[in-house]
């Protein structure tokens, strides 16, 4: 029986964006992987201005309820202590890894910065990775595990970018699902 290949998709998420759903929806329609699994971080991310992980994992939420092949794991985010990237994976691969193929997304600026992570020559051995060439940071490996996925359709806004926006009062309907955009006004979120 073929398993399923499931793409992680780890990172801050805060807010979470259109184009971060774009992306997995894209690698799912290449035929790539077969779903997608959200994995926003916890509070012990050192990151300034994050909010709380229930609501970026409630904005995930949101904003892949009308996806079927799209889903949140909230793995790293209910965790108490701190994890480092190595033990999300180890969680994330124990917890999965008997059902289907896993592979770890990752932008390619996080993906550059790998080299200094805890455990990294470990990490880089046991996974497969996906990497999201964003369009103005281009890399290359020639590590037989790691896929690079080219995307030029997407449009390169970050996170950083729309909270900017929402503090300055800016319309960013185009960029945020429109469920998330309630849930962030009635949080009083990034304001």
């Amino acid at each position: 029986m073929k398993k399923e290949k499931i793409g992680f998709f780890g990172g801050c998420f805060n807010p979470p964006i259109n184009t971060h759903v774009n992306l997995a929806n894209n690698l799912i329609e290449a035929n790539i992987v077969d779903k997608v699994i959200f994995v926003p971080v916890g509070d012990y991310y050192q990151k300034q201005n994050l909010v709380t992980a229930i609501h970026r994992y409630n904005m995930l939420k949101l904003a892949c309820s009308n996806y079927k092949n799209l889903e949140v794991e909230n793995i790293a985010s209910t965790h108490k202590e701190k994890l480092f990237a190595k033990d999300t994976f180890k969680l994330l691969y124990e917890k999965y890894h008997n059902n289907t193929d896993i592979y770890l997304i990752m932008g390619s600026d996080n993906f550059e910065k790998m080299p200094k992570w805890k455990n990294y020559d470990d990490i880089i051995k046991k996974y497969k990775f996906i990497v999201l060439e964003r369009l103005k940071h281009e890399t290359t490996s020639n590590l037989e595990n790691v896929l690079y996925f080219k995307n030029k359709q997407i449009e390169d806004i970050s996170s950083t970018a729309i909270r900017n926006k929402l503090k300055s009062k800016e319309d960013v309907s185009n960029w945020i699902n429109k469920d998330v955009l309630k849930y962030i006004h009635e949080n009083k979120l990034y304001i």
